[in-house]
């Protein structure tokens, strides 16, 4: 190697042309100008590019540019730099703004400049700025960074995005920049000459005096020097560390190569930075490295061996070892100082925290100079007994699960970097009490057949402000669960879960404010899904059906839900059926088949349907239908007929035909006027029973009506038609008719929704419900309520309730309506199915004093007895009760000609019995002997308007009657009583007292003199005085729902309310269970009188419960369905 003998010019950047960026890291010494000066005014004159011309007096990489941004400014703002040449450098915009004050964008990767070089930062302004005077006259400095004071800074452009060159007053626009100090090694060492031989690997030896990032490599280029350059980083023994290409070389000076990767390097530790000559080099004078050169962290290493080379020529990229008289080649490095990262701060849970969640999100501060942060928790302030500890953690928070209760927690953090760690922040917190949840239901992989699924879950004591988060998966581990939360109640519904799956689930427990307290154990369960086989239950075994519609139901050998099910059904024997459904899409456990032959086999089989999937068909089963009449019969109405006056706008027409009328329906007409207005044209079809309850009618109005039958192919003659008047309303209190719980109905929770109705208007009353476990006394239970529902709780299992309603207009009520019972089911869930009365019904007339009667269950039935009762009474009053049924059928003996009777059916499986079945009704025929009257009007404890009251009656079935015998007393049990007598089956009574309680019953006699029972006894009440009803147009003034007509129905009845306000109703049909069925209105109805027809074609025989509500009003009522 030549000694160096030529001066260079000074140590050169060009920093106006290398424009050089390096990778985002983490950065430390966060330099910017402006840290403490104020605006001191704004401008709005116009918009502008608004900058100031700044330098720096190390290398160093801008990170951010600001601005300072005051309340009138707005719209999109873009940083620059600019060289003071007017080339921009680079460009950022600005997002996120917030209203007013300091504003950053930040560069993707930071931007490298250099001492002795004029820059310009600006951002555009819009419609307002901030500004001070002369604020830039003299120069502003805070570490490496300083304004220029050349009486020309704080500049401006009159076009906003070009180079800002004019100043006002030196003003500061308050444009800024953030940027981190960078070192090398060179800064005033220059070289003495240039040499020629070679091309070698030239170096230098140096060492940090703390930790550093390199970032780049570079060195001097001489004149002569030509070619491709490459710098490596060496080990002290020769390790390659890394290497970087040089690009974009200029013809004379300092050359920079960045690292693709910057290298950290520990301090005090010896490391070789190397760039090949090629033509030429340019050294320093002999021994410039015999001592070292420091600057800032940077020193050469002075061994006596520095300034280092490859030896031989062509060596390029050997390590370079040998030195030459301790030359300086002048080959550098830049780095970034790694300085110990600050104290990160603590920030949640506060010092001394108490009720904090068991799981706590842990925050604290992002510490200047942090890379990683190390996180402790303890249960002791030594930190001996460790929860947690992890190092390394990028995330300046921590999430925890499931931390113990009551518990204090110590907890501390330090930050790391390369350069070492800035010790610990320590905190303790306390954690909530337990409030743990223990699962009621679904659990223990229990098979749930309902949907919704309600969830139910407990606390052991009463806490006030628990809130709960319900968590479920298919993951026995419930890794990605779906989570509930905020839940106010100890249960919850869910809706759609996948059917056939197994399901786990906790609750999490929550305080007021959200900490999570607790959590349960897991749980599973699992829904139902695969379509289960169905059991035909009725009609089966080819027994005998005796209507030509008749109902088919099955039932499920196995609990399951949400099925839809499909009927095969064909004529003939079992043989027929193929497979293929005839019916789909049945939502119930029945199907109502129409227009069956007389005397005719027919066949049937069932599946289910669960989503896509099918259950095998059932057993093939079949039927014969009852031989029945030979045709269609001529009927003969039995009441209203001449004249009678019906003292209720719905009432029930009744007829009976002269021969067997089995397997015959009905069609009726029903006209306002005379006879001579009936048109031939039936308006209530497919009649199943000899009755039907029409609620149309209205006060003061005549009506005529005549009834045909039909075998499905012929009809009858009409009937000789019949007329009736309806007069009077009820117009003081009126005794309510219950609806549901009646008849000892099961009621499956601890509470239950008490219904009732009146046959009148409820305008001005309110209602009174007295209930208990044991006798009722008379004294109301619960008062003034104003509509007809009541729900009562905090039931006891296994109990039997009684309960009853009046009524009350404030000053009078009425009198109680009949006592109703219902039981609570018991712990154990041992219920009976309850049987369905299949034959006779309806009120048919059977032509034998000795009746088959039939029922079946709609379930399975094994090793259950039965216990049959029947009545002349209704209400099944002294009933004669037989046990021990094994079948289910009994033919009944001694029964009386021409007498209603009622009957009803229970089953027992030798521990318990279930409820009884509904009641059905059938008539003996009277043969040539008298027959039982039925009391027909006024009836129920009516107010009637007339002081002369029609009394009327009829008989259900042909009788050879001659007169009938009425007696009527004010005494309920009939003594002190008065007899009449007439000819016809009405009778007009005079003298009676005014507003007086009078019970009348009737017989009939035949032309021997020989009179048949009584009728059941009924009641009304004589006007207070003697008024006048005019009929109601327009508007209703009240609220008002209408018994359904026909009611009994089969299949569709009408429902007819009134609304005196428009507004939003809905009308829901419920069973008896409670269960709705269906909604027939929800909308917007406007106030008037309404209609709405139901078919109920797919419903099963039974008591159904129809309700009105909707601003503020429930109305509801009962109805029977009978197939």
């Amino acid at each position: 190697m030549k000694k160096a003998a030529v001066c260079l010019a000074e140590k050169l950047f060009f920093a106006s042309v290398l424009l050089f960026f390096f990778s985002a890291s983490v950065l430390f010494s966060q330099n910017s100008i402006f840290t403490n000066q104020v605006p001191t005014g704004t401008g709005n004159d116009s918009d502008y590019e608004l900058g100031m011309k700044f330098s720096t007096s190390q290398v160093a990489g801008i990170t951010k540019i600001k601005y300072y941004k005051t309340p009138g400014e707005n719209g999109l703002h873009t940083g620059k730099i600019w060289n003071d040449s007017g080339v921009k450098l680079l460009e950022v915009n600005f997002d996120n703004e917030s209203s007013s004050g300091w504003q950053y964008a930040e560069l993707n990767t930071p931007f490298m400049i250099f001492p002795g070089t004029t820059y310009i930062v600006s951002v555009n302004a819009n419609s307002e700025y901030a500004i001070t005077q002369n604020e830039l006259a003299s120069s502003i400095s805070n570490g490496i960074l300083s304004t220029i004071a050349d009486n020309n800074n704080g500049v401006f452009n009159d076009t906003p995005e070009l180079f800002p060159a004019q100043s006002f007053n030196n003003s500061n626009y308050y444009r800024d920049i953030e940027a981190v100090e960078l070192n090398s090694i060179f800064t005033t060492e220059l070289p003495a000459g240039e040499f020629n031989d070679g091309p070698y690997e030239m170096g230098v030896k140096f060492t940090a005096s703390q930790a550093a990032k390199v970032r780049a490599i570079s060195y001097y280029k001489s004149a002569g020097e030509s070619g491709a350059h490459t710098g490596n980083l060496w080990t002290s023994t020769g390790t390659l560390i890394a290497s970087a290409n040089f690009t974009n070389e200029t013809a004379l000076g300092w050359q920079y190569a960045f690292l693709s990767t910057p290298v950290n390097i520990p301090a005090n530790t010896v490391y070789v930075v190397s760039v090949n000559s090629n033509t030429a080099y340019a050294p320093s004078a002999n021994e410039a490295l015999a001592s070292s050169v420091s600057n800032g962290i940077l020193s050469t290493v002075a061994d006596n061996n520095n300034g280092v080379f490859s030896g031989l020529p062509n060596t390029q990229g050997i390590f370079p070892t040998i030195s030459y008289q301790n030359t300086n080649y002048f080959r550098d490095v830049i780095v970034e100082p790694i300085d110990v990262p600050d104290l990160p701060i603590l920030i949640t849970p506060a010092d001394n925290a108490t009720n904090v969640s068991i799981e706590p999100t842990l925050n604290w501060s992002s510490a200047i100079g942090a890379e990683t942060y190390t996180l402790e928790l303890a249960t002791d302030v030594n930190f001996s007994n460790l929860v947690f500890s992890s190092s390394g953690l990028t995330v300046t928070s921590y999430s925890f699960t499931e931390l113990l209760n009551n518990q204090n927690y110590y907890w501390r953090v330090s930050a790391e970097n390369f350069a070492g760690t800035s010790g610990y922040s320590t905190g303790t917190f306390k954690t909530v009490q337990a409030y743990l949840p223990y699962l009621a239901f679904p659990t223990n992989n229990v098979k749930v057949y309902t949907n919704p699924i309600v969830f139910t879950w407990y606390l052991t004591s009463n806490f006030i402000g628990i809130k709960y988060d319900l968590i479920y998966s298919t993951d026995p581990g419930l890794n990605s669960p779906t989570v509930i939360t905020n839940i106010g109640s100890l249960f919850y519904s869910i809706s759609g879960l996948d059917k056939g799956t197994t399901y786990y689930w906790r609750i999490r427990s929550r305080t007021a404010n959200g900490a999570v307290a607790s959590y349960s154990s897991i749980n599973s369960f699992i829904t139902s899904g695969e379509a289960v086989t169905p059991i035909p239950a009725y009609p089966i075994n080819s027994e005998i059906v005796y209507t030509y519609s008749p109902t088919l139901y099955w039932y499920l050998g196995s609990f399951g839900v949400g099925f839809t099910y499909e009927i095969e059904f064909v004529q003939g024997d079992t043989t027929n059926l193929i497979g293929i459904p005839t019916s789909n899409n049945i939502n119930n456990f029945s199907y109502s088949v129409t227009g069956l032959d007389p005397d005719t086999k027919y066949s049937w089989q069932v599946r289910s349907k669960s989503g896509s999937t099918y259950s095998s068909w059932s057993n093939k089963v079949s039927f014969k239908t009852v031989q029945g009449a030979t045709g269609p019969v001529k009927p003969i109405l039995a009441w209203p007929i001449n004249d009678a006056v019906v003292y209720s706008t719905a009432t029930a027409l009744h007829w009976f035909i002269e021969t067997d009328g089995t397997g015959l329906t009905y069609e009726l007409e029903l006209v306002e006027g005379e006879s001579f207005d009936l048109t031939g044209t039936p308006n209530f079809l497919n009649i199943n029973a000899l009755s039907k309850t029409v609620a149309e009618l209205e006060n003061g109005k005549r009506y005529s009506w005549s009834v045909r039958s039909t075998n499905g192919i012929v009809f009858s003659p009409w009937s000789d038609p019949g007329t009736f008047e309806v007069v009077g309303s009820v117009i003081t209190p009126t005794i309510p008719i219950l609806s549901y719980p009646i008849g000892g109905n099961t009621v499956y929770m601890n509470k239950v929704n008490l219904n009732w109705y009146l046959a009148s208007s409820y305008t001005g009353l309110t209602f009174d419900i007295e209930y208990g476990t044991g006798p009722l006394t008379g004294t109301p239970t619960v008062t003034g309520i104003t509509k007809g529902n009541y729900e009562i709780s905090n039931l006891t299992a296994g109990s039997v309730y009684y309960w009853r309603v009046r009524s009350s207009n404030g000053l009078t009520n009425s009198d109680w309506s009949d006592t109703e019972s219902f039981t609570t089911l018991t712990s154990g869930n041992n219920t009976v199915s309850v049987p369905l009365l299949s034959w006779p019904i309806g009120g048919a007339t059977v032509y034998s004093t000795s009746p088959k009667l039939f029922w079946y269950l709609n379930n399975i039935g094994t090793g259950l007895t039965y216990e049959l009762q029947y009545s002349t009474h209704s209400n099944m009053s002294s009933p004669i009760t037989v046990p021990n049924i094994l079948s289910k059928d009994y033919t009944l003996s001694g029964l009386s000609h021409g007498t209603i009777y009622y009957w009803r059916v229970r089953s027992y499986n030798g521990l318990i019995y279930s409820n009884y079945s509904s009641i059905e009704a059938f008539v003996t025929s009277a043969a040539f002997s008298w027959a039982v009257p039925i009391a027909a009007a006024p009836m129920g404890g009516a107010e009637i308007s007339s002081s002369s009251p029609q009394l009327s009656w009829f008989i259900p079935t042909k009788a050879s009657v001659s007169a009938y015998e009425i007696e009527f007393s004010k005494n309920s049990d009939m003594s002190n009583s008065s007899y009449i007598e007439s000819s016809e089956n009405s009778k007009v009574i005079s003298g009676l007292e005014i507003g007086e309680k009078y019970y009348w019953r009737v017989r009939s006699k035949n032309n021997r003199g020989e009179a048949s029972e009584y009728s059941e006894i009924e009641n009304f009440v004589m006007p207070s005085q003697v008024t006048s009803v005019d009929s109601e147009t327009g508007v209703p003034l009240s609220f008002n729902l209408m018994q359904n007509y026909p009611n009994p129905f089969n299949p569709a009845t009408t429902f007819e309310f009134s609304i005196a306000e428009a507004g939003l109703y809905t009308l829901n049909v419920y069973s008896i269970l409670g269960e709705k069925v269906a909604t027939l209105i929800d909308s917007e109805i406007s106030a008037g009188i309404h209609k709405i027809n139901f078919d109920a074609g797919k419903l099963s025989s039974g008591i159904y419960i129809y309700t009105l509500s909707g601003n503020n009003l429930f109305l509801s009522k009962k109805m029977m369905l009978l197939k």
